[in-house]
């Protein structure tokens, strides 16, 4: 049973749909319908992201399709993803709206 859903194809993290251990082999349920492992390198709480590749300080972390944030330092395979390495990316959200754009 997968423990983690990849959810678009260029996402760099997966969500845990359950806690995992440092050390447990992650099944990821990929959006193709696949599926992969990571190695837990890290506790990773329920709802939290597990990093499926090396993601470089300064990177995007994409998740979504959309990049959510920059990585604060590098953030290993298998590891949790979150606010502790992860500043948030500022968006400019009425540049957005679909309703702007007909006008």
């Amino acid at each position: 049973m997968p423990k983690a859903l990849h959810i678009h194809a260029s996402d760099n993290v997966a969500v845990c749909t359950s806690a995992v251990k440092k050390g447990d082999e992650v099944e990821i349920l990929e959006p193709g319908g696949g599926r992969r492992k990571v190695r837990a390198a890290s506790d990773i709480a329920f709802c939290n992201k597990i990093a499926l590749e090396d993601i470089p300080a300064g990177s995007g972390v994409v998740k979504y399709g959309e990049v959510i944030g920059r990585a604060t330092a590098l953030i290993r395979r298998g590891e949790l993803a979150n606010d502790s390495n992860i500043a948030s990316q500022p968006r400019k959200y009425e540049d957005e709206y679909l309703l702007k754009q007909r006008r």
